[in-house]
């Protein structure tokens, strides 16, 4: 979807009655704009479609994922009451990890629906482009036949200009790679967490229930 609403941004800007003044056979160049335009809009109306439908189950994932994560706490308090700290600290790390993923599936619903909002635009710009170019086309007295064919140079650049820009586009889609977090960032966010979970754990014994803490100790 990036890719073509780059292509059609370029089309949407560009000057018709420039393009009109400089053309050998404008009706012929006009009529080439126009199924630029044609095009741009199926794949942009089909794949909006597709990312609509996408940003729907990533947000119901991202739903149940951040309620089966909520579980996780209620089973840390079973396996305190029944001494075990060792299952409890598991059940409250799979929490976060459970929480780091609705989060981040979140994010990209999100981020997926600001891509849908930006080709929404996109689409009622070029379909504005669209009946100005079928106006004008109107506007122009069928002459050209009569007139000296023009060379196909002009149809040349006219190629040219439209796969330069598709190699643009291909370049400006390609996603910018993020750096990866140090090792130092790595080991320290591990060690704020396990100083969160620990103080949980601590939290949860000192309200462990008396009678199960009592079976948990060793029979003589």
């Amino acid at each position: 979807m990036i890719t073509i609403a780059i292509r059609a941004r370029e089309i949407v800007s560009s000057n018709v009655d420039s393009l009109v003044s400089k053309a050998g056979e404008p009706r012929k160049m006009l009529r080439l704009l126009q199924s630029e335009i044609e095009e741009a809009l199926i794949a942009l109306h089909g794949d909006a479609a597709k990312a609509r439908r996408q940003q729907a189950r990533m947000q119901e994932t991202a739903t149940r994922l951040a309620a089966d994560a909520e579980e996780w706490t209620a089973k840390a308090k079973i396996a305190v009451d029944h001494g075990r700290e060792d299952l409890a600290r598991a059940a409250l790390l799979t929490r976060e990890a459970e929480r780091a993923k609705a989060a981040d599936t979140a994010e990209a619903a999100a981020v997926l629906g600001t891509q849908i909002k930006e080709a929404a635009a996109v689409i009622t710009e070029l379909e504005a482009k669209r009946a100005a170019i079928t106006a004008r086309i109107a506007e122009l007295a069928p002459t050209e036949a009569a007139a000296k064919p023009a060379s196909d140079t002009h149809i040349d650049r006219r190629i040219d200009r439209i796969e330069a820009l598709e190699r643009r586009a291909e370049f400006a889609a390609v996603p910018t790679a993020t750096p990866s977090p140090t090792a130092l960032d790595d080991e320290i966010a591990g060690l704020q967490q396990a100083s969160a979970i620990e103080a949980e754990l601590a939290a949860l014994k000192a309200t462990a229930t008396p009678a199960k803490k009592a079976g948990g100790k060793k029979r003589v």
